[in-house]
């Protein structure tokens, strides 16, 4: 009796070590809360680029990842292409590269109903906004673009 009590024990012990050692538990909550919120913010033009070369040369960038969802519904384990939504003010050189990025079509307004509220005040209320069907406004003008849960 004692050695099955010891063996139930030691494999309750060891399965709380091996759930400790995955990353369950409240860092990890943390973490993915963070996610979805679409923090930090970043400014490395580089690392956007390599995601979206079609827009071209940038001048600056403020952007950030977001998990798709919501940390209720959606737990992302192993991400794919489509499970991550890029949100970002982007700066262009020139709007050359950019305009072969889909079909724009005018809307009215900025493009704010999405985008996280870290990045809301980087975008020109004065613009005339132009969304090509694939998370992407572009203001002409400006040679800025919103990307506004764009995938890579």
């Amino acid at each position: 009796m004692h050695t099955a009590r010891r063996v139930v024990v030691g494999l309750t012990v060891t399965a709380a070590m091996l759930v400790g050692a995955c990353g369950v538990g409240d860092g990890d909550d943390k973490d993915e809360q963070a996610a979805h919120r679409c923090e930090p913010t970043r400014s490395v033009t580089a690392d956007l680029l390599a995601v979206f070369p079609q827009l071209g040369p940038l001048t600056s960038a403020e952007w950030c990842v977001r998990a798709m969802g919501t940390p209720d519904t959606a737990r992302v384990t192993v991400p794919g292409p489509h499970d991550w939504g890029y949100y970002g003010v982007v700066h262009l050189a020139d709007t050359v590269a950019a305009e072969g990025w889909g079909q724009w079509r005018a809307i009215d307004g900025p493009p704010m109903a999405d985008l996280p509220s870290a990045l809301r005040s980087l975008v020109l209320e004065h613009g005339r906004w132009s969304y090509n069907g694939v998370g992407a406004y572009l203001d002409r003008a400006s040679a800025t673009i919103v990307l506004s849960g764009a995938s890579g």
